[in-house]
């Protein structure tokens, strides 16, 4: 920086804009920064908000699943009954009109 042929007030005034740009850019640099936190902060809160609401899917989820295989597992053995009870009872059909034939001759 030239300061020959400056007065002394001139060299100060110069200086001290100088200084008055430096600082304007630290406290920018400072503002941008503090912004650039409070984005990567939200985004934090955002991911943990995402991620707390995606478990509790995935559970709401699997507890479905489980009470929909216990109410298939029940159904498919209520058929079973119902097939066992059909059989007996034709077995045991059978086994009467087989008993009045044999009375009979």
């Amino acid at each position: 920086m030239a300061t020959r042929g400056l007065s002394p007030d001139e060299i100060k005034l110069r200086a001290q804009r100088t200084f008055d740009k430096a600082d304007a850019r630290r406290q920018e640099a400072t503002r941008a920064m503090e912004a650039e936190q409070l984005e990567r902060d939200a985004v934090l809160q955002k991911t943990a908000r995402l991620k707390a609401l995606r478990l509790a899917k995935e559970a709401a989820d699997a507890e479905t699943a489980v009470i929909v295989a216990e109410e298939q597992a029940r159904a498919k053995a209520e058929i079973a009954e119902a097939k066992a009870a059909a059989r007996t009872a034709k077995i045991a059909a059978a086994v009467k009109k087989t008993a009045k034939v044999k009375s009979a001759s």
